[in-house]
């Protein structure tokens, strides 16, 4: 966005404020410094601060709400993402997952329960060794309707945060909101 230069720093500090002003449960916001993909780390571009926040129920996301001054401009973004398990992880799954794919459709249920009773059985394990709430680990593909609507919440409110301050600042330097491009692409498709 033309016209908001150097108003980076600013924006990410009242997003970051209005969120801890709403006091949401089990939300963690961090500010962090990340670079944006393997080409900017290999040329030596310096990390770039982000506003990061993570639903306690769904460790494996996390939302980097980023505010960059390049040029004289401003490039107002979020994206959510998705800790990858490890390399022997992966492949368990994908092993355990081209099993299940084979079944006939009446075993695939019963398949999925020891899976199911054993993060049962380590959550209550967690939570009696730590005296604290531990979440089952979801991956995409294992959302429940309850678990897509939870985290598409917390992710919808953060949206509504970053907008809203946006708006605010873009008022306060005469500048014209309704030309931002507002939409979002994923699996969330929020607008």
């Amino acid at each position: 966005m033309l016209g908001i230069g150097g108003k980076g720093e600013e924006l990410l500090k009242s997003i970051a404020r209005k969120i801890q002003e709403m006091n949401l449960p089990d939300i963690t916001l961090l500010r962090k410094e990340a670079t944006l993909g393997k080409a900017d780390s290999l040329s030596g571009s310096k990390a770039r601060e982000f506003v990061t926040m993570k639903h306690l129920r769904y460790p494996d996301y996390e939302l980097w709400i980023g505010a960059i001054d390049r040029a004289g401009q401003l490039k107002v973004s979020w994206y959510l993402t998705v800790a990858l398990p490890g390399r022997i992880t992966g492949r368990l799954r994908a092993i355990n997952k081209a099993q299940r794919d084979a079944m006939p459709a009446p075993m695939k249920a019963f398949s999925l329960l020891p899976k199911k009773l054993g993060k049962m059985m380590a959550q209550k394990l967690t939570e009696k060794i730590t005296g604290k709430p531990a979440y089952i680990r979801v991956r995409p593909e294992d959302m429940s309707m309850d678990d897509k609507e939870e985290l598409g919440a917390y992710i919808t409110t953060a949206h509504n945060v970053v907008l809203a301050e946006l708006e605010e600042l873009m008022n306060d330097l005469n500048l014209d909101f309704s030309k931002v491009d507002k939409h979002t692409e994923g699996f969330l498709n929020l607008s």
